[in-house]
């Protein structure tokens, strides 16, 4: 299967900031993620499309980098899109992870359950926040099964100090792909 992963954010789009105890921007650590997702998927035969390697946007206007995005997986006839985020909140105490897929899409909705099946398994003393339907301009401009996973809260001082682990990080990459495999499975 041909996956493409797109690490959100990038270059001057930080995403969300986590500011306590330290610093941590969404870009860093869904990169991090991405990079190890895609080593496991590569040693499981798949082939991996990043749409970024490298901290970078593909274009300064958000609205195109975002078309961008999904314009790579097209082109590149990837199979399934998964895009890895950090959620952010005003407030410092939610927390949990969700994943969200196109709606009107039953694929989508397969792969969006499967990862989060995956993720609730592998992070069970999480809060599990469900699979969402929702309507992401990327998601308009793709045309295979897509999700958005959002891995915990940056915002939370907790949950950035356990997203900023590599240990962590290998972990939900870890679940990540087991999710992705699982979806495969189904196929």
């Amino acid at each position: 299967m041909k996956i493409a992963l797109d690490p959100g954010h990038g270059g001057i789009f930080p995403g969300a900031i986590g500011l306590a105890p330290f610093e941590l921007r969404e870009k860093d650590v869904t990169l991090a993620i991405c990079t190890k997702m895609s080593n496991l998927l590569k040693k499981q035969g798949h082939k991996v499309i990043l749409t970024r390697e490298r901290d970078l946007n593909l274009d300064n206007n958000f609205t195109k980098d975002l078309r961008m995005r999904a314009a790579l997986a097209m082109q590149t006839k990837s199979d399934v899109f998964v895009s890895v985020h950090c959620n952010a909140y005003s407030d410092p105490n939610p927390e949990g992870i969700e994943t969200w897929y196109r709606a009107e899409n039953k694929r989508s909705e397969t792969l969006a359950r499967t990862i989060q099946q995956a993720m609730a398994a592998a992070f069970s003393d999480h809060l599990n926040r469900g699979v969402k339907a929702k309507d992401l301009l990327m998601f308009r401009h793709l045309e295979i099964p897509a999700c958005h996973i959002e891995t915990e809260y940056l915002t939370n001082p907790t949950q950035l100090e356990f997203l900023a682990s590599d240990f962590n990080q290998e972990k939900i990459a870890q679940a990540l792909t087991q999710g992705i495999l699982n979806f495969a499975a189904l196929a």
